[in-house]
């Protein structure tokens, strides 16, 4: 019994840690970077490679942050020769690999800041898969573009 508890709070430990890294059982989240914005800027975006884990699909189906009002899943799509941005309601990564959002494709986008982005600051996003998974993001850089 001793050596079953002994178990139970090494696996505990480790799965602290891991959590901790961004690494939550079935996602892996790299690379997390948001750019500062100009001081008038009431938007910003959140970039980062999304790694799957696990033999299944994921759905990215939406986030949450701790610097803007509203937080919305985007990608980019050229229409008549022009790029615009525009809300998905889901970013899917298939098994075993990565969604990499980044400017000009997926990303997240941070909407009605509260206070300016400036560079040096961290922001908090939770990821929100299908699943009802959520993975959190800690302490994301927001640096010089």
């Amino acid at each position: 019994e001793e050596f079953m508890k002994k178990i139970i709070l090494f696996t505990f430990i480790i799965s602290a840690f891991l959590f901790q890294t961004g690494i939550c059982g079935s996602i892996e989240v790299k690379n997390a970077i948001i750019y500062a914005a100009p001081p008038n800027a009431n938007n910003g975006g959140a970039f980062m490679e999304i790694k799957n884990l696990t033999d299944k699909e994921m759905v990215l189906t939406g986030a949450e942050n701790n610097v803007s009002r509203v937080t919305e899943l985007h990608t980019h799509i050229e229409e008549q020769g022009m790029k615009k941005m525009v809300q998905v309601k889901e970013i899917k990564i298939a098994p075993k690999s990565s969604a990499v959002l980044k400017r000009g494709g997926d990303h997240i986008m941070l909407i009605n800041l509260k206070k300016p982005l400036n560079a040096g600051d961290t922001v908090n996003i939770k990821l929100i898969f299908s699943n009802n998974e959520t993975v959190n993001v800690d302490n994301i850089k927001v640096v010089k573009p």
